[in-house]
């Protein structure tokens, strides 16, 4: 039994309106796996722009302006991998699809099982979790299917069953809502009307670029063909000047010159020099910045196989891209690619699938041993054509399964194209590389490397899919950048008297743009406290995904986290560390003078205000400036959430809460509803979630059973995190007595983080020496100040840097929250701790038009349950 799965790739031009999809958007996509992103809900979730002053906005004006925003991509390793074991396989032009292939072998890994599984899951870099990778496809395939007028994108994905072949339901199913693939019945037994149907598709899905994708010996005696057209024709947004071109030298290679019709423009575009790779790095941007094709020539005209050597760390030098006016000198150039890629997949790891012994039983129904599929071949045919307007390009690839027996003051900077070079292009929203690859020659039309009875498809065997239902998956990145979190509380709030609070996500917004610029025991402290990657691109990755997880604008919540340095007029940042905290820190960067005291308190203190909405009106005194101070890091994170759930005012009393042998009365807010309750008995403490809006973020409040017990609570949480307390908690009928409170707290991290072994960093011996042009420098404080407000309607929140449980009928308890207590306010989806602390002072009560409890006649608010008297 044959199977193939045919993706065709086609020429590609983009024109595309500018749709920003945030961090939290694509967040948002990948945590609904019940839910699929149609444009009008994607343009529905993306931050609205401010109007002008008129409210008017000029949207053509706004759709011209570059935006450029370098993020971490999901299963781009694969990727990287094929380009670079392709490029080794000759030196001619080469043009493959990445996304193309890697959406076909995705189907594939959903109809296979076993060891051929888990090969092509390890390869293509997939999660375990299965319900993740179809959501991540689901949003990739949605956005580039999303119809704009200022670009041409058809993606189409069909997989072709014989007549006599039954599929599995389950997989028809899956292969629809998430891979957008249908599938269709064809005769293969009739290879001629075969051949002629899949033509007649691929033609249509490419505009007419492949008329004769496969030939009736290509189809003869398939069992099943999977194909996935891609066609995109983009537009520059920097259109070169037709009579700007003219004919150059083009260096083939030091023997070998070819005259070429080269291209020109002067304008602005983002560009690197990476002295990683002794290359120049140019983006260029189609019309609607959805898509754009990225440049990378090397200085040397040997220099193209040391870019290939190193490609899987290109993706980090594209943090250091900055805007430029850039002399571009590219030709023009087309060509045709067709490529064996069989043999490249089972040098990565892919080899099961081509084996007797591959198991895809999930494509359909009764395989038995002597006619189950196997892999047979792996085809690929891209072409594309760059010149003065945009670029067209196109791809086909195949793999066949068998019977197993058969702007002003702007750096100026120049790009010459005319040596061998490396371009590939991306859809800047997923960052998936739609093609990628190599010019060695522009006078040729077919770089490829010539096959008889060329094949322009890809066929692939789809596998069977396991039926889970798995939470989401968090990122094991983030996930372990909590465990500071727990340890920043303890040494925090540990034995020390009164409220306290901090925001562990702004303390580690300043630890990583200190991170970037140290060395030595300083950078080595700083890296263990966090539990970071002792590798520099993969921090750089954490933290940015970190960072990016700290901004939303959703019903219900807003959260969002700013960074800034303010550098000594005296002293200049080193390039690479500004453009470092620019791009991957999303900070900016201000000059001020510290020996003016008065001034440089008054430029921060502006800046914090404004960032927290005005909840810190400052941060910093005059006084406690240092005049030879050489640069200040600060963070200003604000929160705001609307309860769920809210508390109704008029139940607000005065009650006892109990601090050591005192009572203060305080304004005690009462609610009764379901929500998620455990008694955590490591801990001897209550659990309870509050959740704000949507659900993503919550409010936990620990409760220790004793009223003494604060302190042993806060000991002991290191050892029973809140992840694992979230796990205990379930839904219960609760009856909540929870005081009001307001925190201004303001404190130096210093002792805390010295704590936690970041020692090195406040000493003279601290290495700072990727900071400054010249000399190092010290970090002489560490200042930290926080507000929180939680009221009946919710909280609200910014940063610079025995409760009795009585049982009761129908399962209910009754937490009365009357002693010091724990809280944390998170980010569900993540797992992020935005801000913690303990409240021993809440808001005192003062007379209000309130309701007496014992004066309601027995009523309960929201709930008409019978409740014992605690």
């Amino acid at each position: 039994m044959r199977l193939l799965l045919v993706i065709f790739l086609v020429p590609i031009s983009i024109c595309s309106s500018n749709i920003p999809i945030t961090s939290e958007l694509l967040e948002s996509v990948f945590g609904n796996p019940d839910s699929e992103a149609s444009p009008s809900a994607i343009s529905s979730q993306v931050v609205p722009v401010t109007p002008s002053p008129d409210g008017m906005t000029d949207t053509e004006y706004l759709e011209a302006i570059d935006k450029y925003v370098p993020s971490i991509a999901d299963y781009d390793k694969f990727d990287w991998s094929l380009t670079k074991r392709v490029a080794s396989s000759s030196q001619a032009n080469f043009l493959i699809s990445p996304l193309g292939l890697k959406l076909s072998l995705s189907i594939l890994t959903e109809a296979a099982t076993g060891s051929t599984q888990s090969e092509l899951a390890y390869v293509l870099g997939f999660d375990r979790d299965t319900n993740s990778v179809r959501q991540k496809f689901a949003m990739i395939l949605s956005s580039l299917q999303t119809q704009s007028s200022q670009y041409i994108l058809n993606l189409g994905s069909r997989i072709y069953v014989g007549a006599t072949v039954i599929p599995q339901q389950r997989f028809a199913a899956i292969s629809q809502q998430f891979y957008k693939t249908e599938l269709k019945s064809l005769d293969f037994s009739n290879p001629v009307t075969a051949a002629s149907a899949i033509n007649c598709w691929v033609s249509n899905a490419t505009e007419g670029r492949i008329p004769d994708l496969v030939k009736p010996d290509d189809v003869s005696g398939v069992s099943a063909m999977v194909l996935n057209t891609i066609f995109f024709k983009g537009t520059w947004q920097h259109q070169f000047a037709p009579n700007a071109t003219k004919s150059q030298l083009f260096y083939v290679s030091i023997e070998d010159t070819k005259e070429i019709p080269f291209m020109n423009i002067r304008d602005k575009f983002f560009f690197a020099e990476s002295k990683r790779f002794n290359a120049k790095i140019l983006r260029m941007p189609y019309l609607g910045n959805k898509f754009s094709m990225y440049v990378i020539v090397p200085n040397s005209l040997t220099g193209l196989p040391y870019i290939f050597d190193g490609l899987s760390e290109l993706r980090t030098e594209l943090y250091y891209l900055q805007e430029y006016f850039v002399d571009v000198t590219i030709p023009k150039f087309q060509f045709e690619y067709t490529s064996h890629l069989g043999g490249i997949l089972k040098e990565l790891g892919i080899r099961q699938a081509f084996e007797d012994t591959a198991s895809f039983p999930g494509l359909a129904r009764g395989q038995v041993l002597s006619n189950r599929l196997k892999i047979s071949k792996v085809l690929q045919r891209s072409g594309v054509e760059v010149n003065e307007l945009g670029s067209t390009v196109y791809s086909a690839t195949e793999i066949a399964l068998e019977n197993k027996f058969g702007e002003q003051m702007m750096p100026n900077a120049e790009v010459i194209a005319n040596r061998p070079f490396l371009f590939f292009i991306q859809d800047e929203m997923t960052r998936q590389l739609l093609f990628t690859g190599r010019v060695s020659d522009p006078s040729l039309v077919d770089g490829a490397f010539k096959v008889t009875n060329m094949f322009l498809f890809t066929v692939f065997l789809l596998a069977g899919i396991r039926s889970l239902d798995c939470r989401q998956n968090v990122p094991s990145d983030i996930s372990r950048l909590n465990f500071f979190d727990t340890d920043l509380l303890r040494y925090t709030a540990e034995d020390k008297k009164g409220n306290v609070m901090v925001s562990p996500a702004s303390i580690k917004s300043i630890l990583a743009m200190l991170l970037e610029v140290t060395s030595g025991d300083t950078e080595a402290e700083i890296k263990s406290a966090l539990r970071l990657s002792p590798y520099k691109d993969e921090v750089r990755d954490q933290l940015n995904l970190y960072l990016n997880a700290l901004y939303a604008n959703t019903s219900g919540v807003t959260l969002q986290n700013t960074n800034s340095v303010f550098v000594s007029s005296r002293l200049k940042l080193k390039k690479e560390y500004e453009q470092a905290v620019r791009n991957i820190y999303l900070s900016s960067v201000y000059t001020v003078d510290f020996g003016d005291t008065l001034n440089a308190a008054n430029t921060i203190n502006r800046w914090i205000n404004h960032h927290t909405k005005g909840l810190i009106p400052a941060l910093v005194q005059p006084s406690e400036i240092n005049p030879t101070s050489e640069s200040l890091l600060t963070n200003a994170l604000y929160f705001k959430g609307t309860w769920r759930y809210a508390f109704n005012p008029k139940y607000t009393h005065a009650s006892c809460f109990y601090n050591g042998n005192s009572c203060q009365k305080v304004a005690m807010m009462e609610l009764h509803e379901d929500m998620n309750y455990a008694y955590i008995d490591n801990l001897r403490s209550h659990a309870l979630e509050l959740p704000y809006g949507t659900g993503r973020y919550s409010m936990f409040v620990l409760v220790p059973h004793d009223r003494s017990g604060i302190n042993t609570l806060i000991r002991d949480l290191p050892y029973m995190s809140l992840p694992q307390i979230t796990l205990l908690m379930e839904s219960t009928s609760v009856r909540l007595f929870m005081p009001k409170f307001t925190i201004d707290y303001s404190d130096s991290m210093v002792e805390p983080l010295r704590k936690m072994r970041i020692n090195t960093l406040f000493s003279k011996n601290a290495n700072l020496s990727g900071m400054f042009e010249n000399g190092s420098a010290q970090v002489n404080n560490f200042l930290h100040k926080v507000y929180l407000s939680v009221d009946e309607t919710g909280t609200v929140a910014a940063a610079s840097s025995s409760a009795m449980v009585i049982p009761l009928i129908e399962d209910g308890v009754q937490l009365k929250v009357d002693r010091p207590f724990v809280f944390f306010i998170r980010d569900n989806e993540l797992e992020l701790i935005i801000f913690e602390g303990k409240i021993e002072e809440p808001s005192l009560y003062t007379e209000q038009n309130v309701v007496d409890p014992m004066q309601r006649n027995g009523q309960i608010p929201q709930n008409t349950g019978q409740w014992r008297s605690g």
